[in-house]
């Protein structure tokens, strides 16, 4: 390790100066597992990491555990300057990784994520509404510029139209999204799904099929809708597959890439390899959003 990532600069992100201080074993234990993934990350990072980690500590920390979890399992890696975050190759495909943190929105927007309410340990147990829709709105918001983006880069010559992307969220600064949603919100962004069903046989009284209502579009407080299922809308057939995990640098995995939510895009111009496969979880979904869930045995 040429730099330390902490260092007494100024720092704007509390999270980075909660890590830095170290000031209890949990703390300890987070800066400790930062600092090993900055010895394995370091020679991949662009200049301004450093610089840009003390401002936004959980999307660069989401970056750099991104880009070790896939050397550790075993892929070279590749993070152009410029380009995306980190590429690899499986079965002769490139397929690049764009890491992304959606962010709650502007302050005086009204389609923002309202902050959690903050219980006290004295405090009777409060049921909270988690604001679904304005995180799904987050999640469009932050898969689209990382669309445009990468658009950008096949103009320029910076990657080829060949190659496969996935755009990687860990909207772990929504606040909410710590207990994931049924369906897992990362299939509520890809495909035009809402709420579970279930199909009771009138006879009996017995269920016969469970699945999902169709839900095609998602409203903002002013009425406009936002359409979801983004693989089937042609603009977005550039993206690959959406991987999405909660991690952070005090909330982790023993074993990383565990917390891994993989779903490819069976419209993307750029398909997936059928047998590319991450740790943690990987969705398909089948005719009439019947969704088959894999995890490692």
């Amino acid at each position: 390790m040429t730099e330390p990532l902490f260092t007494d600069d100024d720092a704007t992100d509390a999270g980075y100066r909660n890590v830095r201080a170290a000031e209890n074993e949990r703390m300890k234990v987070a800066r400790q597992h930062c600092e090993e993934l900055w010895a394995v990350f370091e020679p991949y990072a662009d200049a301004e990491f450093l610089i840009e980690i003390r401002k936004a500590f959980d999307a660069r920390y989401w970056e750099m555990y991104l880009t070790t979890t896939l050397i550790q399992s075993g892929f070279r890696v590749k993070c152009p300057k410029p380009g995306p975050d980190v590429g690899i190759v499986f079965a002769r495909r490139r397929i690049w990784f764009e890491a992304t943190s959606p962010q709650p929105g502007a302050k005086n927007s009204i389609n923002r994520v309202p902050p959690r309410k903050a219980i006290s340990l004295e405090e009777n147990p409060v049921v909270q509404d988690v604001p679904n829709d304005q995180m799904m709105l987050r999640y469009f918001n932050s898969i689209d510029l990382k669309r445009q983006q990468y658009e950008a880069w096949i103009k320029e010559g910076t990657i080829s139209p060949d190659d496969a992307l996935v755009i990687a969220l860990n909207p772990r600064d929504l606040g909410h999204d710590g207990p994931d949603a049924d369906p897992p919100r990362i299939l509520q962004a890809a495909f035009p799904i809402g709420a579970p069903t279930v199909t009771v046989d009138r006879k009996t009284g017995k269920p016969i099929a469970v699945g999902y209502e169709f839900r095609d579009a998602v409203k903002k407080a002013s009425g406009a809708k936002v359409n979801t299922g983004i693989f089937l809308q042609k603009e977005y057939s550039c993206v690959s597959g959406l991987l999405c995990s909660r991690v952070d640098a005090a909330n982790r995995p023993d074993e990383p890439g565990n917390d891994f939510q993989l779903v490819p895009n069976p419209n993307a111009t750029s398909l997936l390899p059928t047998e590319f496969r991450l740790k943690g979880t990987y969705f398909r979904v089948e005719p009439g959003f019947k969704v088959i869930t894999e995890r490692p045995s």
